[in-house]
């Protein structure tokens, strides 16, 4: 498959970027044509803000006045800090380039990290969002550059307040600086391994395939993957999403999601199974990505179009087949009954048995029941996970309960004492809905970090999304596809970049991670009061969740 070089967005992009099939194209916003020109002044010079709650746009022509130009962080040991600093010059600033002075106290040093954030299309706007892993760029007159700021907090230092800054120049105009102060907190945060929030982003290794250009399953499809799915690990992932049946999701996805369980009718008119890319898949994730514990989570049983495709051995010619299954027709137990039988087995052998779940998603109860009569019969082992619109008397019996946060309201405390006496976990999820909060492109950066702490507040176990990686055709250059709002399929960019969507739900894990172990202290009556205040369904779907947030960390913070 052939790579090109994609144009630079908006003329602002921080570097060239290598993209699948990316079509040679004019630029968006071209800061050099004749109507966009900007007579360069006399002088140049930089000025800067911090805005870290702000999602930064092309449209935005200045930077505010009263915006702060230093900043003060605050964490325990072992947490990553996190900020946006906004550049903008009043001409051109050629080879604008970012540096950090390392944080320091007594001699002791905490170096952090400072990168350019790039722009992509959402809704038709130009959006500042993947963190590049660069920390240079030549910058148009006025445009705002927004610079991700990141300080990872060494378990082993010592709590007190740390000192540096960020400094930011040009070869045209003078160096601008903006200070920062660290207070590390004497608390200390476990590494992610440890996190207990049941967070799923559901994986999507096609995509990966796909953008480079290798073959699935290859050497160097799990070299490329590694970094990814490691990200994913080391902000608390804790499921292997796993395709038992082709294209789950009835094709909502730019790539195909093939079955990682290969389907073959043989020559003996019986159904056989090749489970090597499944093996291959949850080997790579438990072994060399680390996620040795996670929940292996299968789908489905009740896909949206109910049909299994399959090799066709049998034929004169060989081919691919389709079977179509009513869930109340006697086929139904047969085929899955069959199905799960060896793959039971298959579990069994490998050790996998009772850390596998088959998973429904967004199916009515009569399908919920269907699927259940059969795993009860044919595996009884294997667990049952469920992402529900409105929970339901069906749907409260399974392992993982994941309702959308609209009807968050019907878990009520009693039902989530309950569930989790009986080993299961309550969690929530978004999706296309609601417009707010979410994680869109397009979504003001708190909202990302407001979703894990919405679920500490209410004692959720943790929070799932319907898709991690599930990149478009280019999202370097449009994070839209299909219906759904933009970036709804995907969190991170290729290349393993981050975006700040990302970084802001990871925040917002750290913070659910850090209740949690107060609350295993006791005494937090205070702090469940504050949380429960701020984080009710009927203040989610305003405008205050970066007030909220701030709210709910100095809240925390009190009890460290």
């Amino acid at each position: 498959m052939m790579k090109t070089y994609l144009p630079l967005i908006a003329a602002m992009s921080a570097a060239p970027l290598l993209a699948q099939h990316a079509p040679d194209r004019h630029p968006l916003y071209d800061a050099a044509s004749p109507a966009q020109e900007v007579k360069q002044p006399a002088a140049t010079q930089l000025k800067l803000a911090v805005m870290s709650d702000t999602r930064i746009t092309t449209d935005m022509k200045e930077l505010p006045a009263q915006a702060p130009t230093k900043v003060k962080l605050s964490g325990w040991r072992g947490e990553r800090c996190s900020f946006q600093l906004v550049v903008q010059a009043n001409g051109a600033a050629k080879n604008l380039r970012v540096s950090t002075e390392p944080l320091a106290k007594n001699n002791i040093s905490i170096p952090f990290t400072a990168s350019m954030v790039r722009y992509t299309k959402a809704a038709g706007k130009v959006v500042a969002d993947i963190i590049g892993d660069e920390n240079m760029c030549d910058n148009p007159a006025g445009v705002l550059r927004p610079i991700w700021v990141q300080v990872d907090i060494p378990h082993e230092h010592k709590a007190g307040n740390y000192t540096g800054c960020v400094v930011v120049r040009a070869d045209n105009c003078p160096a601008v600086s903006c200070p920062v102060e660290l207070e590390v907190l004497l608390e200390i945060l476990p590494p992610p391994r440890d996190w207990k929030m049941h967070f799923d982003l559901w994986q999507q290794p096609e995509s990966v395939a796909r953008w480079h250009g290798v073959k699935p399953w290859s050497p160097e499809h799990l070299a490329l993957m590694k970094p990814l799915m490691k990200r994913l690990a080391d902000a608390g992932q804790k499921a292997i999403t796993c395709a038992i049946i082709d294209e789950a999701w009835n094709g909502q996805t730019y790539d195909w999601f093939p079955s990682q369980v290969e389907w073959i009718m043989g020559a003996d008119g019986e159904m056989h199974y090749d489970y090597s890319a499944f093996d291959t898949w949850v080997e790579f994730m438990m072994n060399e990505v680390g996620m040795k514990d996670a929940d292996i989570f299968c789908y489905t049983m009740i896909p949206w179009g109910m049909n299994i495709k399959y090799w066709n051995e049998a034929a004169d010619k060989p081919a691919f087949g389709t079977l179509h299954l009513d869930h109340k027709s006697p086929d139904f137990e047969r085929v899955w009954g069959h199905f799960l039988k060896d793959f039971r087995k298959h579990l069994q052998e490998k050790g996998w048995l009772n850390r596998t779940s088959i998973a429904l998603d967004e199916r009515g109860d009569d399908l919920v029941r269907a699927a259940m009569a059969v795993i009860r019969k044919c595996a009884p082992e294997l667990r049952i996970v469920s992402s529900v619109n409105k929970p339901s008397e069906v749907s409260q019996g399974v392992y993982v309960l994941s309702p959308a946060l609209e009807h968050t309201g019907m878990l009520t405390p009693q039902l989530k004492t309950e569930r989790k006496g009986q080993g299961g976990k309550t969690i929530f999820y978004t999706c296309c809905g609601p417009q707010k909060p979410n994680t869109f492109t397009f979504s003001p950066p708190a909202e990302a970090e407001w979703l894990p702490l919405f679920a500490a507040a209410n004692h959720l176990d943790g929070y799932s999304r319907w898709a991690y990686n599930s990149w478009n055709r280019n999202p370097f250059d449009c994070t839209d596809f299909g219906t759904w709002p933009s970036g709804d399929c995907f969190l991170v960019y290729p290349g393993n970049l981050s975006s700040i969507r990302f970084e802001r739900m990871r925040d917002g894990i750290e913070e659910y991670e850090k209740v949690r172990i107060l609350r295993q202290r006791g005494n937090t009556d205070a702090l469940d009061k504050s949380l429960q205040e701020i984080f009710t369904l009927k203040n989610a779907f305003g405008n205050n969740h970066a007030q909220d947030v701030q709210r709910a960390k100095e809240a925390i913070k009190i009890y460290n």
